[in-house]
């Protein structure tokens, strides 16, 4: 039998979280944010799926994830959040990938306007973008690097409680009509952003971790559809008793009898060691605990309550039953983690 664990990724749930994302930004277009391989998913996969379901406008954070996405995507548009060198213009223009400008410095080139950049303008979360204290000098930069888009990035709208995202809304607001006739097409909203509503929504909406059948809060899932669905196999079966310890540093004690399950992956699969413990997987319909520590490439799983389990059984790690926001809560962390950190030695089938 095959022993490495695999992802089985959808074709038809990307597209529906994509065409949902894209009904909820009503007139504003759909981008999709594919940075960091998709969020894990692979972009040989995702961007011609999301190019058929309608996309047209892409973002990446590096000039080589752009390079990669061109090939596939011959006729997108595609930005770079992370902007480019000056020693990169030249394979930009040629592969007409348009930078996004994050400061006053990047904005200085002349060259730029050639390249129809985006501008980034930040609002409050104070990360990248020309920060507020240099606002007053935007009309200036505008009429300098032409941009094709004016952006910013929203803070908190995953917790759409606080007051913050209204308060860079505001902001970007009134940068917008400070501008006044020379203001380009704007684009404030990721996922979370555009699920507070129509005012965030703009010309131009940029969703990522809904694409890929995540929430922005783990904590608040959207009922975004499984992408990913990811399997692992039993390698071995063992009965223990009690008192008998588990794993790395003997840190799970068996308090009965117990059936146990060693499933072939680990941390360096992208199954985080945070679930140490704490992970549940899908075995036969039934949830089961993981015990003991996840290690480099197996974890154990207690099956005592499966009644027909082989060695060779297919256990679901992550998908529709056990879902990506599950896993991010069981490892204390966000689902845009746990999809990053897939790694590559998984067998990836496209259904």
């Amino acid at each position: 039998m095959s022993r490495k664990p695999r992802l089985i990724l959808s074709k038809q749930a990307l597209a529906a979280n994509y065409q949902r994302l894209s009904s909820f930004s009503g007139t504003a277009e759909c981008a999709a944010s594919i940075k960091a391989n998709a969020y894990g998913v692979g972009i040989d996969f995702a961007a011609p799926v999301l190019w058929e379901a309608g996309c047209r406008t892409f973002f990446v954070a590096y000039l080589d994830e752009a390079i990669a996405l061109r090939r596939l995507v011959p006729d997108a548009v595609i930005y770079v959040f992370h902007g480019l060198t000056e020693q990169e213009f030249e394979i930009a223009s040629a592969a007409h990938i348009r930078p996004v400008i994050n400061t006053l410095g990047d904005a200085c080139d002349p060259a730029l306007a050639a390249l129809k950049p985006a501008l980034h303008v930040d609002t409050g979360m104070r990360r990248l973008g020309i920060p507020e204290y240099q606002h007053d000098q935007l009309i200036e930069v505008v009429s300098q690097c032409q941009p094709s888009l004016l952006m910013s990035h929203l803070a908190s709208a995953d917790e759409p409680e606080r007051p913050d995202s209204e308060q860079q809304r505001t902001l970007f607001e009134m940068i917008r009509s400070s501008l006044g006739t020379v203001c380009p097409p704007s684009s404030l909203a990721n996922t979370a952003g555009i699920l507070l509503g129509a005012s965030y929504h703009y010309d131009l909406v940029r969703p990522g971790i809904g694409l890929y059948g995540g929430s922005p809060n783990p904590d608040d899932p959207k009922g975004f559809e499984a992408v990913v669905t990811w399997h692992a196999q039993v390698i071995e079966l063992q009965h223990v008793r009690a008192g008998d310890t588990i794993g790395y540093g003997g840190s799970y004690v068996a308090p009965r009898h117990l059936s146990i399950a060693t499933i072939g992956l680990g941390y360096a699969d992208g199954y985080l060691r945070a679930l140490s413990g704490r992970g549940e997987v899908l075995v036969e319909g039934q949830r089961c605990p993981v015990i003991g520590r996840v290690s480099m490439d197996l974890i154990t799983v207690d099956v005592s309550i499966v009644e027909d389990i082989k060695e060779g059984t297919w256990v679901e790690m992550m998908g529709p039953a056990v879902s990506l926001d599950t896993v991010a809560q069981k490892a204390n962390t966000i689902g845009y983690e746990c999809l990053t950190r897939l790694g590559d030695r998984l067998e990836r089938v496209i259904v």
